[in-house]
C-alpha cells in the first residue's frame, strides 16, 4: 500500500518527518517498506484492509503519536429515489447491501487538479474525470465504487445475481470471459455488465461521450471476489480490498462522499437507490484489566486503555467496547489486549522468564530422528522442506491405492490434497536443485503423507530420500538405505523386487514392509524433464519408531596380535554372500573374529557363471595371543566348510 504524507497529514496533522511517521506506522504493525520524497510505502497483514485507505493509515498513526484524528470527509445527505432505476438483489448470500447513484451532467465533471496530481504521485494514470473522482475517494477512504455508463444500461435496472449458462463478458481490459455459475455479476434487464467487486463490463464503460453514469457502491462477500478473481486470472484494486473484508457500513458513506463531490466539480445527483443494509453491529466485547496484566505483564491504566481504543475506533458499551464495523477481526478480549499492545508498544512490556516446572521428557523418536540426520548428513544428503499440499495426480502416480484427503479451500489445482506420498515433492526439489546447477544433489525430507482410512484423516510419518547422481547403482542406493535402517532395532531384511509404477523395470526393491526405493522409471523422468539417473527411496518411519533404537554395544578391542588368512574359491552365480556368511558364522569357529570378501572377480580364468571370492579372515584372542596350530584349525575348518558349499578352492 502506497500513501502520501501530505495527504496523511489532512487527517493526522503532525509535523514530524517523513522517517519518523515510517517509524511510529512499523512501530504499530505498518511495516515501512520504502520511502521516497511525499511517497511510503507499506507492508500490511492480509487482516487489515481497513488501512488500504489514507484515512484508515492516519487513523493508526494517529494512534500511535497520540494525535487527535480528524474527521472524515463530508458526503451529501442522500434520500432514497427513482433517479438510480430498480436494484435487484437475488444473491442476497453474496451482497446483503446494494447502493447505486445516479449523476447528470457527468460531461461537466471538473475534478480538482490536485486529484489527477494525488492520482499519479500514487503510480495511477487518469482516465476520464468521474473515473478521478472515484479512485480518489478509494484511496481516501477505502471502498471500492464502480460507474456505469447509464445510457448503456438496459431495461432500467441493476440485478446482483450468479451467472447464468452461457453468459459470457467482455470486461474492461478489453478481454472476453466466460463465466461460471459461481461468478457474482452486476446485470442489466439483459445481460451482466460487470464481475461484481472485481471489475466492470467494457459496454457499458464511461467514455468521453458520457452524459449520465449510475455509480454503484456495494459490499461483496469476500470469499466469492476472491474465487472469480483468481478463477479469471485478475487482481484489481476493488478484489483487493473486498478479498479482505470490506467495512460493511461502507457503501453509504461512499455513496455520499461520491455525491458530494460529483456535485462540487460540476455534476449533478439525479437520484438515488439502495437495496439492503449494513450488517448489525458486533456484540460488545468485555475487556478485564486482571486479563491484561496476565496476558502483558504490566498495568495499563483505565484512561489509557480508553484512548487507545477509542482513538482506534472502538466506543464503550454496556459490558465492555463496540469495536468499529471496519475492523471485523476484532471478535475477543485478547484482540483488544493485542490492540493496547500495539499501541502502547511491544518495547514496554518487560522481559521475564517463564516459571521453570521442571524439563520435560523427550518424545522417543526425536533422538530417532536425530540419529537419522546425523548418518545421512554424514553421507552428503542435505535436509529439505516442501508443502504438505499436493497435486492428487502426481500422488496418485506414487500411491495409487491411498484415498485423498481434499481441502475444501485449495491454494491451487497442483495443491487440492493433503500429500499421500512424499516423493512428488522430492522430484520437485531434485528439479530445483538441477536447475540450479547443483551437480548429483542428494537430499532427503522428514516428513508426513496423510489418507483417508475409514472416512477419517490419517497421518503417517515417512522418509523420503532422492538422488540424481550417475555413479549411483541399485546396490549402492541399497547400501545408503542399510545405513539409515542400522539405527532401529530391526532384524536382517533381504531385498526383494518391487514392481511400483513409478519403478525402473527391474531397478526397484522393498526391504520388508519398511523401505520401497529403486531408480525412478524412464517415463516419468521424461515427463518431469530429469535425467535418466534418479533414485528415489521411502520410508514408513511409524514403523520404525515403533520398532525404537537398536541398542548400542561396544566390546573393548583385544590387546593382543591378530592373525590373517586369506582364502581364494570358486563359487557358482547361485551362491549369495549371504549364504556363505551364514555357513562361516553358525555354529561359530574358535577364534575367528571377523571374515570378509576382500574381492570378487568374474573374467578371464573363471568359468562361465562362476566366480572368484577372495575371503580374508581375522583370528585373535581377547586374553592371550594365538598359537599357529590354533589359527591354522580355524583356517582348515573355513576351507571345510567352503568345500560343503561347492567351492573350489583356488
Amino acid at each position: 500500500m502506497k500513501v502520501l504524507l501530505s495527504w496523511l497529514r489532512e487527517f493526522a496533522p503532525t509535523t514530524a518527518a517523513g522517517p519518523a511517521i515510517a517509524a511510529a506506522l512499523s512501530r504499530v504493525g505498518l511495516a515501512a517498506e520504502r520511502l521516497e520524497g511525499d511517497a511510503l510505502e507499506l507492508e500490511l497483514a492480509a487482516n487489515r484492509p481497513d488501512c488500504l485507505s489514507h484515512y484508515g493509515v492516519a487513523r493508526e498513526l494517529a494512534a500511535a503519536l497520540a494525535l487527535e484524528l480528524g474527521p472524515a470527509p463530508d458526503g451529501a445527505a442522500l434520500a432514497p429515489g427513482r433517479g438510480a432505476g430498480a436494484i435487484h438483489i437475488d444473491a442476497p448470500e453474496a451482497c446483503p447491501h446494494y447502493c447505486a447513484l445516479a449523476l447528470d451532467d457527468v460531461a461537466a465533471l471538473r475534478p480538482p487538479p490536485a486529484s489527477a496530481a494525488r492520482l499519479r504521485a500514487l503510480g495511477h494514470r487518469s482516465i476520464n474525470p468521474l473515473a478521478d473522482l472515484t479512485n480518489t475517494a478509494l484511496f481516501e477512504m477505502g471502498h471500492p465504487t464502480h460507474a456505469f455508463d447509464a445510457d448503456t444500461l438496459r431495461g432500467g435496472e441493476l440485478r446482483v445475481r450468479w451467472a447464468r449458462p452461457g453468459e459470457r463478458l467482455t470486461t474492461l481490459d478489453g478481454i472476453e470471459r466466460a463465466l461460471a455459475a459461481d461468478d457474482l455479476v452486476i446485470a442489466d434487464a439483459e445481460r451482466p455488465v460487470a464481475l461484481a467487486g472485481v471489475m466492470g463490463g467494457l459496454e457499458t464503460a464511461i467514455t468521453e461521450h458520457t452524459r449520465r453514469a449510475v455509480v454503484e457502491s456495494a459490499w461483496f462477500d469476500p470469499a466469492a471476489v476472491r474465487r472469480a478473481a483468481r478463477r479469471h486470472t485478475l487482481h484489481t484494486d476493488a478484489s483487493h480490498r473486498f478479498e479482505r473484508g470490506a467495512d460493511p457500513a461502507g457503501p453509504r458513506q461512499a455513496a455520499r462522499l461520491l455525491a458530494a463531490r460529483a456535485q462540487a466539480a460540476g455534476a449533478h445527483v439525479a437520484g438515488f437507490s439502495e437495496r439492503g443494509s449494513a450488517a448489525a453491529p458486533a456484540a460488545p466485547i468485555p475487556l478485564r484489566a486482571a486479563e491484561i496484566e496476565r496476558l502483558l505483564g504490566i498495568r495499563i491504566e483505565e484512561f489509557d486503555q480508553a484512548r487507545i481504543l477509542v482513538s482506534l475506533g472502538c466506543a464503550p458499551a454496556a459490558g465492555g467496547w463496540q469495536p468499529p464495523s471496519w475492523r471485523a477481526d476484532l471478535r475477543r478480549e485478547i484482540d483488544l489486549i493485542e490492540e493496547l499492545a500495539r499501541i502502547a508498544g511491544f518495547d514496554c512490556i518487560p522481559a521475564a522468564l517463564p516459571a521453570f516446572a521442571g524439563a520435560g521428557t523427550p518424545r522417543p523418536e526425536a533422538a530417532l530422528r536425530d540419529r537419522v540426520r546425523r548418518q545421512l548428513l554424514g553421507r552428503g544428503f542435505f535436509e529439505a522442506l516442501a508443502m504438505s499440499f499436493d497435486d492428487a495426480a502426481a500422488c496418485r502416480r506414487f500411491a495409487p491405492a491411498a484415498a485423498p484427503v481434499e481441502l475444501l479451500n485449495p491454494l491451487s489445482e497442483e495443491a487440492a490434497i493433503l500429500r499421500t506420498s512424499s516423493l512428488p515433492a522430492m522430484l520437485r526439489l531434485l528439479q530445483h536443485n538441477l536447475r540450479y546447477g547443483v551437480a548429483a544433489p542428494r537430499l532427503y525430507e522428514i516428513a508426513k503423507v496423510y489418507r483417508l482410512e475409514q472416512g477419517r484423516p490419517h497421518e503417517r510419518a515417512v522418509l523420503s530420500l532422492g538422488a540424481a547422481d550417475e555413479g549411483l547403482d541399485l546396490r549402492a542406493w541399497k547400501g545408503e538405505l542399510e545405513a539409515v535402517l542400522h539405527a532401529f532395532a530391526l532384524p536382517p531384511l533381504a531385498a526383494e523386487p518391487a514392481d511400483a509404477a513409478w519403478l525402473a523395470a527391474g531397478r526397484g526393491a522393498r526391504l520388508g514392509g519398511v523401505a520401497r526405493f529403486g531408480q525412478l522409471h524412464p517415463g516419468i523422468a521424461e515427463a518431469w524433464k530429469l535425467p535418466a539417473f534418479v533414485w528415489l527411496a521411502e520410508l514408513d518411519l511409524e514403523a520404525l519408531y515403533a520398532l525404537g533404537a537398536r541398542p548400542s554395544a561396544y566390546r573393548e578391542p583385544s590387546r593382543f596380535p591378530a592373525s590373517e588368512r586369506d582364502f581364494s574359491f570358486l563359487f557358482a552365480d547361485g551362491l549369495t554372500w549371504a549364504a556363505t556368511a551364514a555357513a562361516l558364522r553358525i555354529p561359530p569357529i574358535a577364534h575367528l573374529a571377523a571374515i570378509t570378501p576382500a574381492e570378487i572377480y568374474r573374467g578371464r580364468g573363471v568359468a562361465a557363471g562362476h566366480y572368484s571370492l577372495l575371503l580374508r579372515a581375522r583370528f585373535q584372542a581377547d586374553e592371550r595371543t594365538l598359537r599357529d596350530e590354533e589359527v591354522q584349525a580355524g583356517a582348515d575348518e573355513i576351507v571345510r566348510r567352503l568345500l560343503q558349499l561347492g567351492g573350489v578352492q583356488r
